[in-house]
């Protein structure tokens, strides 16, 4: 049998001793002789091989093979290392800061959501504003019909931190979801119609008011009566109930030094959404200049996600109102 890859030569008989000759053209020193002990005798010419021939000899046949698996073992982690590295750089991502204009509509500011339209000279658009002026770009008045793919597939491989990070949230989610996941974000922040308290964790306003304003007075009112109530110079909100409903809505009063005087408004403090919401209130005082008198529909907070902003109210200058000896009359009907 021949080795793979070798020049296999004839053993040469030399004084009765049989030599394989190197590759190379030299002598292994590797001998063959014949056997003329044992039960074979000198007649049938047996050979015996010695150990370190033997080992020779295996070495010659297995070499080919041995450089041929290395080959191939290498050429395989050569393979492993390439796809590796592609791997990596399929999933490497990169970091940016981008002015969030970039991605607003040139039309209505708000920001980009697929499908996105531009015209030639690059002004983007959302759908509902290329609708709206019937694909043409308000901006310069080039058609705007062109779908911006690029622009696209960026918003859709953007990621954002939580703009509630701040408060605890982890969560780091696809840019487009970004408003919804923070709608529902058990992080974001409350806040309170109270002067001067800070934002809270997410909770009814209700409970924050019994947790963090105890000493808040209570004060309980009959559905289409007039009910007096002194308001103290520090006090700055009061709880009121409706008798036989449950209802608790809150009195705010909220000072304001650069106009001088006193903003005052009521809000029903909801517990369930799907409870009764359709309240309405009138807010009445006396003052030096006559009576000052507000009727409207009662505002329902569950949880204030931005800082109080009151749809009705009614402002009291404070040179006119003497708060020690004037009530505030409220009605809740």
């Amino acid at each position: 049998m021949e080795a793979a890859g070798s020049c296999w030569q004839e053993p040469r008989l030399h004084d009765g001793r049989w030599s394989l000759p190197d590759l190379a053209g030299g002598d292994l020193g590797v001998t063959l002789e014949r056997d003329s002990a044992g039960g074979g005798g000198e007649g049938r010419g047996d050979l015996a091989v010695h150990n370190a021939a033997t080992c020779r000899l295996a070495e010659l046949v297995r070499m080919p093979c041995m450089e041929r698996s290395g080959v191939e073992e290498s050429s395989s982690a050569k393979k492993a290392k390439i796809v590796s590295a592609a791997e990596s750089a399929a999933s490497e991502q990169v970091t940016v800061t981008l002015d969030s204009k970039l991605l607003d509509c040139s039309i209505c500011l708000g920001t980009l959501a697929p499908p996105v339209f531009q015209c030639i000279d690059g002004h983007m658009t959302c759908l509902g504003c290329c609708e709206a002026v019937e694909y043409d770009c308000s901006v310069c008045g080039e058609r705007a019909d062109i779908r911006c793919h690029a622009v696209e597939n960026i918003l859709g491989g953007m990621t954002a931190r939580c703009s509630f990070s701040e408060h605890g949230c982890t969560a780091i989610i696809p840019f487009m979801e970004k408003s919804s996941h923070e709608a529902s974000c058990l992080h974001a922040p409350c806040y309170c119609p109270i002067a001067g308290c800070r934002p809270y964790a997410r909770k009814p306003l209700r409970d924050h008011l019994t947790m963090e304003h105890p000493g808040l007075q209570l004060s309980g009112v009959i559905a289409g009566d007039f009910y007096p109530m002194r308001i103290g110079e520090e006090e700055s909100a009061r709880v009121v109930s409706l008798y036989g409903t449950g209802a608790a809505f809150l009195l705010v009063v909220d000072r304001s030094v650069p106009l001088g005087g006193y903003t005052l408004s009521m809000i029903h403090l909801a517990s369930e959404p799907a409870g009764h919401n359709d309240f309405k209130y009138k807010i009445q005082v006396s003052t030096r200049a006559g009576i000052i008198c507000l009727s409207s529909k009662t505002q329902s907070v569950g949880c204030l996600r931005s800082p109080y902003q009151a749809h009705a109210s009614m402002f009291v200058e404070e040179d006119i109102w003497d708060r020690e000896f004037s009530p505030v009359y409220i009605e809740l009907r």
